[in-house]
């Protein structure tokens, strides 16, 4: 049976995701083992103390949803 769910990026990039959203998320990672939670920029750090001990890993975005922010405030982030 192929493990898919080793490939999935369990995601939530809502400008109104709160921590308890961020905490389902990492838990729902953990329980189905998923390859990493994909985050906004704020929640990192959150993130990775939820997922510490796992193999989930963590991503985020930087200038979502279009890319339009020019580079060198994209590099500063």
């Amino acid at each position: 049976m192929l493990a898919v769910h080793q490939y999935i990026d369990h995601t939530i990039l809502k400008p109104t995701c709160l921590v308890a959203d961020i905490q389902k998320l990492c838990d729902e990672a953990k329980q189905y083992q998923f390859a990493a939670v994909c985050v906004p920029p704020n929640f990192v750090k959150l993130a990775k103390e939820l997922v510490n001990g796992t193999t989930v890993k963590v991503a985020t975005v930087i200038g979502f949803p279009f890319g339009l922010v020019p580079q060198k405030p994209r590099l500063l982030k």
